[in-house]
Order: C-alpha cells, then structure tokens, then sequence
C-alpha cells in the first residue's frame, strides 16, 4: 500500500525522519540491518514508520517483563522527575524577578551609576549560583540513571524527559498551589506577564535541566569502563547529591517532610554537602584533561 497522494511529499520526508528517530532505539547492529531491509523492500514512508514502530516496541518490551526497570521507574524516574521539576519551577520564578528587574525596568542613566554595576555583578553571582546548582543536581539525577541502568539509557531517558515534561506542566504547579498559594505576592507585575510566567520556566527546564540530565545519563553509561574506585567514588558523591538538593530547597520540605534548620546549616558537615553538589564540573574538567593527555600522548 502506497502513501496517500494528498499526503504529498512532506508526509513522506516526515515519515523517514520519524523512522530514522527510531530507528536509533535500536542496537546498531540491528538498526543497519533494519535500514538495509527497508531500502531493498521498497516500503513508503508510512509502511516503514509502522514496521519500525512496532519493531521498537517490542524491543522496549522485552526489558520491562522483569522487575528491575519497574523499580527504577518507581525508586529514581519518578521522584527524580517530580523533584526536578519543582525546585527548577522554584528557580526559574525566583530568578525571573531578578530578569524582570533589569531586563524590563533599566534606564540609561544607571550605566553611569557605580552602586548599580556593584549591585548587578552581586545578581549575576547569585542567580548564576542558582543555575549552577541546578544543572548540577540535573547531571547528577541523569547520571545516576545511566549508571544504574546502562541498557535502558533510552528508555529512561524517554521517561525522564516525559517525567520532568509533566512535572513542569502539571506537577510543580499544583504543588505550589497547595503548599504556597501565595507565593508570587508583591512580585506580581512580574508572573502577570505570560513570558515570566509560562515561558520563562520551560526555557530554564530545558536548557538547566533536560539537557544537563541527558548529558549525565550519557555520562553514566560510561562508568562501566572506570576503574571499580573510582566508581564507589564517583557514586557516593551522587549520592550525596541528592540529599543535598532537597536540604537547600525549603520548598521540598512539605514534599519529603524535611525542614531547614539554623544549627544544621551551621555544621561543617552541611556545608561539605552543599560543596559536593558541584563535583560535576571537577568531574567533568577532569575527563576533558585526560582525553587531551591521552591524544596528546597518541600524536607523539
């Protein structure tokens, strides 16, 4: 059976795209053989979508039939997702205003004003710190997926960004609602505009979040070929990540019934956690070191 000829060559271009997005859920070996089917049976756009799809989905199948997938699910897609979602909708809403502020309300005669740049720079580091933190516990959330699951990195990868997609949308929402339904107070004239109010916290979901998560996830899959300590080493500061994400965010604390306290923050103990947040970056300058020793070695 042939494409529609309404559907016209656009429907078909799309087809093929679809079929070559798919087609990448499939082990290698399997995908070129796939590809190579399809070629020498002359199937249209719509027939190859609908036999990849379904080769897919059977493929994606087979794992779930066991009870591990079903705990990752449970244990770390969902709360993970939830979590992430909430304290980057808590994120993007506190650092809007600071947006709002200079970016709708700055005047010409400010440049010249020292106490403003001074004021500015101090911002820029905060919100900086914010958005740091919260790519941070975004890598780490991703990473801690693809270690634990290497085989279902697509999958879980699906999941989480359908996880976060909905918490961002639905979750995060009504959970304010509940919790702190007047949160937005005198900042108001901010979040009545649409941008700061819808727009702005799917860019920071997006850019802080989703792209940050699935980089770990990447990243995770690769701790197969690490040394076993480094390993332990690697997982115990993500453990140690996550525990440290909802004590910095007050706004969990209806959520997993954890509250800040002054003489908690107060121990060395607490602030180690808060430095331990960041061991993405080392880790990551320190892999960027090492494959330019390693090639730099090679070339020699």
């Amino acid at each position: 059976m042939g494409d529609h000829p309404n559907r016209g060559p656009m429907m078909t271009r799309v087809c093929w795209q679809l079929v070559e997005i798919l087609s990448l859920m499939l082990h290698p070996d399997e995908r070129q053989a796939v590809r190579g089917d399809l070629v020498e049976s002359g199937a249209t756009g719509s027939q190859a979508l609908r036999d990849v799809l379904g080769l897919v989905v059977r493929r994606q199948a087979i794992p779930w039939t066991h009870w591990r997938p079903w705990l990752t699910l449970a244990s770390l897609v969902v709360p993970l997702g939830m979590l992430l979602s909430v304290v980057s909708k808590s994120t993007a809403d506190g650092s809007a205003v600071y947006v709002w502020m200079y970016a709708n309300n700055w005047k010409w005669d400010d440049l010249g004003n020292a106490g403003f740049w001074y004021v500015f720079v101090e911002t820029v580091f905060l919100v900086f710190k914010w958005y740091l933190a919260l790519a941070c516990w975004s890598w780490t959330s991703g990473f801690v997926l693809g270690s634990i699951s290497p085989r279902m990195i697509q999958t879980n990868g699906v999941l989480f960004f359908l996880m976060l997609l909905f918490g961002a949308l639905v979750g995060a929402p009504r959970y304010f609602a509940y919790v702190w339904p007047f949160r937005h107070g005198a900042n108001g004239p901010v979040f009545s505009l649409v941008f700061y109010r819808e727009t702005f916290p799917l860019i920071v979901l997006a850019l802080l979040v989703v792209g940050p998560s699935l980089w770990g996830i990447r990243q995770g899959e690769r701790t197969e070929r690490l040394r076993p300590l480094l390993r332990q080493v690697l997982w115990i500061a993500a453990i140690a990540t996550l525990p440290a994400m909802v004590i910095q965010n007050p706004e969990l604390s209806v959520f997993l019934k954890v509250f800040r306290r002054r003489e908690i923050w107060g121990a060395w103990q607490i602030w180690l956690l808060q430095l331990v947040v960041y061991w993405p970056v080392a880790y990551l300058v320190a892999s960027a070191i090492g494959r330019h020793r390693r090639r730099r070695m090679a070339s020699i």
